[in-house]
């Protein structure tokens, strides 16, 4: 993850970890270079390139919960990622890319509101 990704994301966990301390959030952790052995072990163990970066396991309005995906400047969804996200959101969960802060807490916030 390139270091802007990794700040935006880092501030956004922290955030929402004060924000919605009652609810669970983390991170998948997918990305990041790892030696072929290690690379090799996760994949055994089910990693899965595509996932989004992060996961509340929250159901609101008829969703089963809500994955976020963190971009930064000009970078854009991979094929992989694309493929993932489509069937996450065949699977009832929302998905979403948010490429700054600001924009992670209107997802967050509005997916939030609403009642089970």
């Amino acid at each position: 993850m390139k270091n802007l990704e990794h700040d935006i994301q880092s501030a956004c966990i922290r955030w929402f970890r004060y924000q919605y301390s009652e609810h669970l959030i983390y991170a998948v952790p997918n990305g990041s270079w790892r030696n072929k052995i290690t690379a090799a072990r996760l994949k055994e163990e089910g990693v899965l390139a595509g996932v989004p970066d992060v996961f509340i396991p929250v159901a609101r309005n008829g969703y089963n919960g809500l994955y976020i995906e963190f971009k930064a400047e000009k970078n854009r969804l991979t094929q992989s990622q694309m493929i993932i996200i489509d069937k996450l959101m065949q699977e009832g969960y929302v998905c979403a890319v948010c490429y700054s802060f600001e924009t992670f807490k209107d997802v967050v916030n509005n997916y939030l509101k609403y009642d089970r």
